[in-house]
């Protein structure tokens, strides 16, 4: 199983008019959402399901890195990819699903770097806007999974 967490890309200033949850992503996080979806694509990743905080931030890149990707579902809005959601829970769902699966999770700091370290069982250190990290969950060596690559702007291959 496959599985790619990002973080959203970058959010207009926090006193947006409908609050937190209303954020949407800048220009610049468009244009960081839309490039993170082109290189997972150059990697040849191809989701069978994606999954979105409900945060209109996530969501929208969520959409823009779809838009990218050959993938014509759903995006699935999950109550469990929020910044002060348990990792467990995710990792749990993640687990339970088919073993063939490739899964895009699009969340929010600490989350995605506390669901990180969870999975690889060591402590890693934040995500920054746009960022993606991807392994492979299933004979893992010191977490639950395995750190195949990064991208932050640029890939950062384990």
């Amino acid at each position: 199983m496959l599985l790619t967490l990002i973080r959203h890309g970058e959010a207009l200033a926090p006193k947006a008019p409908l609050g937190d949850e209303g954020r949407a992503l800048s220009v610049h996080g468009r244009r960081q959402a839309s490039a993170t979806g082109e290189a997972l694509a150059s990697r040849g990743l191809r989701p069978t399901q994606i999954w979105s905080s409900p945060l209109v931030r996530a969501l929208q890149t969520a959409e823009l890195v779809a838009a990218a990707l050959p993938y014509e579902g759903i995006i699935a809005a999950c109550g469990d990819l929020y910044s002060h959601s348990d990792p467990l829970d995710l990792i749990a769902r993640v687990s339970g699903a088919d073993p063939s699966a490739s899964i895009i999770a699009v969340g929010h700091e600490p989350f995605m770097s506390t669901a990180a370290g969870q999975l690889l069982g060591i402590y890693v250190a934040g995500f920054s806007t746009a960022a993606a990290f991807h392994f492979e969950l299933g004979g893992a060596t010191s977490g639950h999974a395995t750190l195949r690559w990064r991208w932050a702007g640029r890939f950062i291959d384990e």
